[in-house]
């Protein structure tokens, strides 16, 4: 067992970098997560992208937006496929954001709130404009008129 220590810190070093990981459960439910897969995974596969956090590898525009346009989601761990899909694109796009759960934080159910509206997940927050829901062309407006760079496309 004296690889463990090594093998552990090579499995964090991706995450690091901004990683997404796509598995399919026992149950053959497909999960986007920015953590490793359990050992009984089938289908896993990853992929790190580019400015995936607070790093030295994120670019300049995305640093600007940063300061500029915070983005917070929120999203619960009860939310399911939409919540999966909203992270998934978060990472896609190499979008650092704030993570909160209006579930089991006080003050995130009523940041959540404020403002009017519901307390509806996913919910994201790009500078000052609040966003219901998930919808990829909405999403993807708004993180372009606050200044993040696009996808990397393939």
């Amino acid at each position: 067992m004296k690889l463990a220590p090594f093998v552990l810190l090579l499995l964090s070093l991706p995450v690091m970098a901004g990683t997404l990981y796509r598995w399919t459960d026992a149950q053959g439910k497909v999960h986007y997560t920015d953590h490793p897969p359990p050992a009984g995974a089938k289908s896993a596969t990853q992929k790190t992208y580019k400015g995936g956090g607070t790093n030295a590898a994120e670019s300049q525009a995305t640093q600007q937006a940063r300061a500029s346009n915070p983005v917070t989601l929120y999203a619960t761990a009860t939310c399911g496929v939409h919540c999966e899909r909203a992270k998934a694109h978060l990472a896609r796009r190499g979008i650092p954001h704030a993570s909160k759960d209006p579930s089991t934080s006080v003050d995130a159910n009523e940041e959540l709130r404020k403002g009017g509206g519901q307390a509806r997940v996913p919910t994201l927050m790009v500078g000052s404009e609040k966003l219901e829901g998930y919808a990829e062309a909405a999403w993807d407006a708004a993180l372009d008129k606050a200044g993040y760079p696009p996808a990397d496309t393939p």
